[in-house]
Parts: C-alpha cells; sequence; structure tokens
C-alpha cells in the first residue's frame, strides 16, 4: 500500500487520538470531590458552644491557598469581622480563622467563607452557628458552595447536621465563559504549532519544507490567548473582581499562582523563539515546556497530582502530536506530494505512540473524574465528556469515508473536492472539542457518591 493511501488510516488512527483528548482532566479514585468542598467546621453549622470560639476551623476537601482566601464573621449585632487566615500546620486541607473579636458577643454568628482551592476556582459558602446561652439557629443557612457543614462539635452540645443538599452546587461564580473560550482555543492553538514545529524541525532534509508563517500565527495566536485566560482567570480569582497590586501579589506568593504565570512566560518565551530570534529548536524546547507546566494547571495540580499532573502532561504532549502530524501532511499534501508520501511513513509510527499514550493518560484521567458512568448524562461536566466523546465518533466518522470513500478515487476532481470539504468539517469539529476543553476546566466534576460523602462528613 502506497503512503498516499496510508494517510487516511493514519488520520483515522490520530482521529482515534484526539478522542483520548476527550477525557482531558480526572476524578479522585476513591475521593472523587468537586472544585473544593467544606466538609466540617468547628463549630459546625447549627450548633449551639458555651462561649465565642478563638478560631474557625474549615475543612475542605482539598488544598486550600490561605493567602487568598477569606473568613467573615457577621456578629449578632450586625458587625462584620474579618478574620485572619492560615493553614494548619499538620494538614493543608485546614483553613484556621482566628477570632480578635473583643467581649466575645453571644448570639447567632454567621460565618462567610470564600477560598481558593490548588485547583484554580475560587469557591464560598456560609453557615450560621449560636454562640453563649442562646439557642442554636433552627434552620441552617444554606451553604452556597458546600456538600454538608456538620462537624465535631463538645461533646455536651450536639451537631445537627445542615440539610444542605450533597448535589449542591459548588461554586459561587458561575464559570466564566470567555476565559474557558481563551484557555481551549488558546491551548488547542499552541498545541498545534508545537507539533507541526516538532514534524518540521524532525524531517531531515525536507526540514525546509516547514511552514514557518503557518507555525508563527498557531504560536502567536495561542500566546495571546493564553495570556487573555490568565488575565480573566485572576479576573474570576479576585474576590473584588479587579487586579488590585496586593491580590497580585498575594497570587504570585503562592504556588498556584507561580505556576499559572510560569506558563505564560514559557508562552511568551517561545513566541520571542519563533518570531523574533527565529531559533526553532529553542523554541520547540521553551514550547515543549509550556505544555509540561499545563499539566500542573487545573484539577490536576489538586486532586492526586503526583498521578493527575504528570498523566494531563503526557496528555497534552500527544495532542499536540497528533495536531501537528495532521498538519504536516496537509501542507505536504499541498506543496509537495512526494514529500508527503515519504513523511507518511513517520508521522504514522509516531502518531500510534501518541495515540496509545492519549488513550491511557485519557482513560487515568477519566477514572480520577467520574465515579460512574451515569455521572456521563447526570452532571455539567459529565455531559461535556460526553459531547466531546459523540464528538469522536463523528471524527472517526470522517476518518472511514476518508479512508474508504474517497482515497481510491483520490485522482478524480470531485473526489478531491469531496476531500477538503471533510478536512475543513473535521477541523471544525476539532475547534469545538477545544472550546470543550476550556469549559472541563472549570465546570466541576461530580460529586462523590452519597455514602462516601456520608462517611467523610459524619466521621467513623
Amino acid at each position: 500500500m502506497s503512503s498516499r493511501l496510508r494517510a487516511p488510516g493514519i488520520r483515522l488512527a490520530t482521529t482515534v487520538l484526539f478522542a483520548a483528548a476527550l477525557s482531558t482532566p480526572t476524578s479522585a479514585l476513591a475521593r472523587a470531590l468537586l472544585h473544593a468542598t467544606l466538609l466540617r467546621s468547628t463549630p459546625a453549622a447549627n450548633s449551639r458552644v458555651a462561649k465565642f470560639p478563638d478560631a474557625i476551623r474549615l475543612v475542605f476537601s482539598e488544598q486550600i491557598v490561605p493567602e487568598l482566601s477569606q473568613i467573615t464573621l457577621v456578629l449578632a449585632s450586625g458587625d462584620s469581622v474579618r478574620l485572619k487566615v492560615a493553614n494548619d500546620p499538620h494538614d493543608v486541607h485546614v483553613l484556621v480563622g482566628t477570632s480578635s473579636v473583643v467581649g466575645r458577643p453571644d448570639g447567632v454568628i454567621k460565618v462567610i467563607w470564600r477560598v481558593l482551592s490548588a485547583d484554580g476556582h475560587p469557591v464560598g459558602g456560609n453557615f450560621s452557628f449560636a454562640a453563649g446561652s442562646t439557642s442554636a439557629p433552627r434552620s441552617p443557612t444554606p451553604a452556597v458552595s458546600s456538600h454538608a457543614t456538620a462537624s465535631t462539635t463538645p461533646a455536651a452540645i450536639p451537631a445537627p447536621v445542615p440539610a444542605v443538599s450533597p448535589t449542591a452546587a459548588p461554586e459561587d461564580k458561575p464559570v466564566p465563559v470567555v476565559a474557558s473560550l481563551f484557555r481551549g482555543v488558546g491551548l488547542g492553538a499552541f498545541m498545534a504549532g508545537i507539533g507541526l514545529l516538532f514534524f518540521g524541525i524532525t524531517a531531515g532534509e525536507r526540514r525546509t519544507l516547514i511552514p514557518g508563517a503557518a507555525v508563527t500565527s498557531l504560536i502567536t495566536v495561542g500566546t495571546l490567548l493564553l495570556v487573555a485566560h490568565a488575565i480573566a482567570w485572576l479576573e474570576h480569582a479576585s474576590p473584588t473582581m479587579q487586579l488590585s497590586g496586593s491580590f497580585l501579589s498575594s497570587v504570585l506568593s503562592t504556588t498556584l499562582g507561580r505556576i499559572e504565570m510560569l506558563r505564560v512566560a514559557l508562552a511568551v518565551l517561545t513566541l520571542w523563539g519563533i518570531a523574533l530570534a527565529r531559533h526553532r529548536k529553542i523554541a520547540l524546547v521553551l514550547g515543549i515546556g509550556c505544555l509540561l507546566v499545563s499539566g500542573a494547571v487545573g484539577h490536576p495540580a489538586a486532586i492526586h497530582p503526583f498521578i493527575a499532573v504528570p498523566t494531563k502532561a503526557i496528555h497534552l504532549l500527544a495532542g499536540s502530536l497528533w495536531l501537528g502530524g495532521l498538519l504536516w501532511l496537509v501542507w505536504l499534501v499541498r506543496c509537495d506530494s512526494k514529500a508527503c508520501e515519504i513523511e507518511a511513513g513517520r508521522v504514522s509510527s509516531i502518531a500510534l505512540i501518541a495515540v496509545i499514550a492519549i488513550l491511557l493518560s485519557g482513560l487515568i484521567q477519566t477514572v480520577l473524574f467520574l465515579n460512574a458512568p451515569s455521572d456521563l448524562f447526570r452532571y455539567d461536566y459529565g455531559k461535556l465528556v460526553f459531547s466531546k466523546i459523540a464528538a469522536l465518533v463523528v471524527l472517526i466518522g470522517f476518518g472511514i469515508y476518508n479512508r474508504y470513500k474517497l482515497m481510491p478515487s483520490v485522482a478524480a476532481v470531485d473526489a478531491q473536492r469531496k476531500m477538503g470539504r471533510s478536512v475543513k468539517l473535521e477541523l471544525a469539529i476539532i475547534t469545538l472539542v477545544l472550546m470543550i476543553s476550556g469549559f472541563l476546566a472549570y465546570v466541576p466534576t461530580p460529586p462523590p457518591p452519597q455514602s462516601a460523602q456520608t462517611a467523610v462528613t459524619q466521621g467513623p
């Protein structure tokens, strides 16, 4: 079989590879949880304590960034008190707010909390408790973003479990549409540019055929959108929706903020390497570094990072090879059909490795983030994943159609015209999938099963 005839098979194989990209994020093996879920508190929601506490302790499902978190008390008098917060030195999942209230007032106290979890998503909620002789609140104040806020309280005072739905939405802000689009399309364009650059650099004597303008354009678009995403994410994470100097300083003092800024810096340096320095190999190394760092951004940074972060990095690199290989062959078909026949075998071999890598990493990530197949239909996150799976099926259909219907008569003008339309439709579907991927980074994953949640909130 000629290389020209193998090319559609490559497209079909790489289409399957892209499907693995349909499962970018992950789930927590035995503990699949939403962004950052409030598991319990001290004092507990709806409880009564003998005296005003010295500190408020909030236990979350994920590591919490204290520099970008807040706990505010609303006293019975109506006064608001902002607490000084820090992580428990023995547990990064615990946020401790130190009380500076004078006089230890009695009455019903409302606790309003807002945190930034390690995956970069702001989450907030509230609950109430009573101090002194005041009766505990008769009905719980529903937390905006927690599954449950029951906790251990003094032995003499029973703590009722608040009536908070275990499937309550965890976000106090809507999913940022603009930031999601910037992230998905920006990272996709950057991956395509780096993949295309890789195949061009490693093409031997055919490296002179590398489409420099296309590579530069893809990396430029990707970099600009990643910069725009970083700004949109900062606005989303800011409590006031404003990028003040103190807030930016707080962000840069956290591992989360430094990783996001490092990704942006590497993208900008990649653009510099390809557009200004015109050193393609340096640009390729910097671009690969940017994709590796991207593996530590988002959900994987908070849930089983030792598994999820390298898995996502492999996922992104393999996806970059898939996109780059497809674009490389499309380019060679137009500019040098002989070179395309020669390169088809090499691209096919690399694509096969990439397919395996994406399938395995995609499977791991899906197991980490979804509790059961039914989550594909019950939750927004699962529905988005299902949409990507449906897109995969369509892309596979295009590959089969091209391979068995169009390629046998590819020399015919009509077949070439149909092939062109098919490729355009494939690229349109891929663009849609990239947009969905951007939203997956911000949409909360499915909550844990009720039995597991009960065990977490009630304790042994």
